[in-house]
This record gives C-alpha cells, structure tokens and sequence, in this order.
C-alpha cells in the first residue's frame, strides 16, 4: 500500500505480512524482532527458526528470549503483540532445516520476507563445521526461499570482515579465493590435517568465520536468481546506540571483552596502532539497515556494508581513553592500573605482556595463597590474554568499508522513517556512545 505521494513508508510494507527469521535468538536477532513489532506494528507474524538445545524445546526457548530485557518496552506498551513471535523448531546444519511438514507448509504459504541471520559465529571453529553451519546452512535456507510462493525479500546477513585482504573494501561481492566445491572435497575426506587445511584455503583471511561467510556471499550471488536479495555485511556489531535501550548488550563478543579486561587492568597491551580504526556499529543501526532494506528490496542483488570507518572513524586510542574514563567515573575499574599501551610489534606485544601482566597476576597469586585466599589473577589474565588474541587482527589493522548503499538507502526514507529507523552512522556521537557502552556493560553484563 502506498502512500497519496506515491511514498510507502517502511511500516507499511510490513503491514499484514509475515517474516521468516534464522538465528533470532543471538544478540542482533532480539534486537531485530524486538524493533519489527515495536515499529511495524501491522506486521502479521515473524516466525523464528530456533532448535531443541539441552533438552530445552523450541518453545520454551523463544519464552526465554522474551524475558529478556530488550522486549521490556514491548512488554509494558503493546504485550499481546508477542503473540506474533511463532517458534518454528528446525535446525540450519540439517537439509530442509529439519522442518516438519506442517511448518514447511506455513512457510511457504505464508512468508513474504526472510532474514537470515544464523551462522557459528566462533572465529576459529573447525572448518568443517563452520562450513556446515555457515554455508550449507543459507543453502538450506536459499533452496526453501525458491519454493516459498510469495517471497518479496531474502535478506543475508553476512559479515564486513570476509575480504579483509582488501583494503577498501566495497559494496560488492568479491570473487573467492577458492571454490566452493574444493573446500567441501578436502573437508569431506577422512583423516584431514585441520590446521593445514586451514592454511591452504585461508591464507590472509583470519579464522573460518570470516573464510566462510565469503563463501556463503558467493553461494547467494551465484543461487539467487529470480529472488530480491540483499546482503548486509556488519563491521564490529556492539551495544545499542538508542534502541530498545541505550547501551544494551548481552554478549562478551566483539570489542566488548576487550574493554572488560582493560578498564578492569588485566589487559593492558593492545596491538596495534593508537590511531588505527576499530570499526564498531551499534546493533540498533544494523537492524535498521536490515528492516528498510528489506523493504526496498529488487531483483538485483545489493550489498549494504553496515559500518563506520568511512563516514564517522572511531580511533583505538580515543575509545580507550573514553571507556578508560567512564568506567573510573562509574566504580567500574581497576585503581591499581589506569593506563593501556599500544605496539605494533607481536613480538614487542609478547614481552610487554609478560612483564606487565603475567609477572604481575602470579605475584598476585602467590600473595594470595600466602594469606590463606584463593588465587585467581592467573586465571584472570589466561581470559584477557585469550579475548585479546581473538580481536588482535581486528585492532592491528584498518580499512576503509565503502558504505554508498547504505548513505543512498537513508536518504530515500522519508524524514519520520529517518527518524524511525536511522541507519546513516555519521552523526554518531562517539564520545556519548562509549560511555553508554560501558555502563550497559556494567548494567547487563556483570552480575
């Protein structure tokens, strides 16, 4: 339905229509169906593909997400609206999904959208399974897509770091370093070494994660076809700017480990240059991307690199300095140690670290074991020590993300839309926005 000008607001696209979602349980996902029944209001139902896990169903899982904070605003102003969330038990390593034939049915008579989120996100994750999850998995998804008799979009959320041997990188998919079908005749073989596996396929890239999800953009690129499709590739997805609340996170992925274990003192070397961009994005303005995408989607395949080093650069230096200073104004650090330094050398990192973390927490240690106490700041800095080398390519490094698409997406919206669903990064404000992040940390985080 459109508008007397001729303009259909993003809402009323979603009137009346159903939404298939994969991996709406993970922290971006709550966030998506937490603002697709708060903004869209006339949306019809927004099934979520969720799994059997330890004996918990599917239902009783999709209750446990509910109760989670980030519905509350849901919860106190339109409560029967979560009637609308329809758990679909399924599972995307398993062909079909694992769906029953009752769901595959109301899926494909029903849905009109589909937003697939699902993936393993661990960076260094077996290869093999990673290629399960990841790349099998949107097969699985893309072969229901081409069978669902309504589709208006397929959304695919991929990941800003999966040509990170570029450095610009745009809004396009680039070509893969090796096909598909190689990596699945090495992976299927008995008795493969996993690390020279890992060597031969990855080369530059930095764990499977990212190996992966670059395949799984050339698998959609390649099955599409008549289906409008759109992938959203996130740079460093972190707490949210504004919506459902400022600051909200749920998860120790990303930057959020790493500013733990250094306003609390355990991290205090970070490699990499104090200039150099890490490249955060608010999980708000991710999931605007993705709604009004979905809402403008054509038959030409369309990338949106939903990031920040482009049109708003956030420095290494400045978000420490920041975080540093928000946490020693909330009580949320550790006095015995203000400051974090920075190399560019692995080899410098290696001996600052010892010296100035490793030494310190078994000296700790011993004096706490003399005094009759636990010891634990050994097994403080195994976590840090750990959580650093995880996000040490991405602060060792910066590129330039390309993000045209998106600046032209928002700029199509209609002011109240701009307003509703802002996805255009530049206006954030930084300094703002890392004192939020910390105190949401501190606030739903740390028990």
């Amino acid at each position: 339905m459109e508008s007397i000008n001729g303009y259909r607001s993003v809402a009323e696209f979603y009137n009346g229509k159903s939404i298939f979602v994969t991996g709406g349980t993970g922290f971006l996902g709550k966030v998506l169906l937490e603002k697709l029944l708060y903004s869209c209001e006339g949306i019809a139902n927004i099934f979520v593909l969720i799994r059997d896990k330890k004996g918990v169903t599917s239902e009783q899982r999709l209750k446990q997400v509910i109760e989670k904070p980030v519905f509350s605003r849901i919860k106190t102003e339109r409560p029967d609206d979560l009637n609308k969330l329809i758990p679909i038990r399924g599972d995307i390593n398993l062909p079909n999904l694992g769906l029953t034939s009752a769901d595959e049915e109301k899926l494909l008579e029903k849905v009109s959208v589909v937003i697939h989120m699902a993936a393993t996100i661990k960076f260094h994750e077996e290869l093999k399974i990673s290629v399960n999850s990841n790349v099998k998995g949107t097969e699985y998804v893309l072969n229901l897509c081409h069978r669902i008799k309504r589709l208006e979009a397929f959304i695919h959320i991929s990941t800003a770091y999966c040509n990170t041997d570029q450095q610009l990188l745009e809004e396009k998919v680039y070509p893969p370093r090796v096909e598909l079908d190689e990596v699945l005749r090495f992976i299927e073989q008995p008795d493969q070494d996993e690390e020279v596996i890992k060597k031969s396929f990855l080369k530059s890239l930095p764990n499977t994660y990212t190996f992966t999800k670059g395949l799984a953009e050339n698998y959609v690129l390649d099955h599409h076809g008549n289906i409008p499709t759109v992938i959203v590739r996130p740079s460093i997805v972190s707490a949210a700017l504004r919506e459902p609340l400022e600051g909200w996170i749920d998860n120790w992925f990303g930057a959020t480990g790493m500013i733990v274990s250094t306003v609390k003192g355990a991290n205090r070397v970070i490699l990499g240059h104090p200039e150099n961009v890490l490249d955060l994005i608010p999980v708000d303005y991710v999931v605007n991307v993705i709604i009004v995408a979905a809402s403008q989607c054509r038959e030409k395949l369309t990338v949106y690199n939903c990031c920040t080093s482009s049109c708003n650069p956030l420095s290494l230096q400045k978000l420490v300095r920041r975080v540093k200073k928000t946490a020693i104004a909330i009580g949320f650090h550790d006095n015995s140690y203000s400051n974090a330094m920075f190399t560019n050398k692995k080899w410098m990192l290696l001996i600052l670290t010892f010296l100035l973390q490793t030494i310190p927490a078994y000296v700790g240690d011993l004096i706490l074991w003399l005094m009759g106490k636990k010891p634990k700041y050994v097994k403080f800095q195994s976590q840090a020590i750990a959580v650093r080398n995880l996000i040490n390519f991405f602060t060792s490094n910066s590129w330039e993300m390309k993000m045209d698409n998106v600046k032209t997406l928002h700029a199509s919206l209609s002011h109240v839309d701009q307003k509703d669903f802002p996805c255009d990064p530049s206006d954030i404000n930084w300094k703002k926005y890392n004192n939020n992040f910390v105190v949401g940390i501190k606030k739903y985080l740390v028990k």
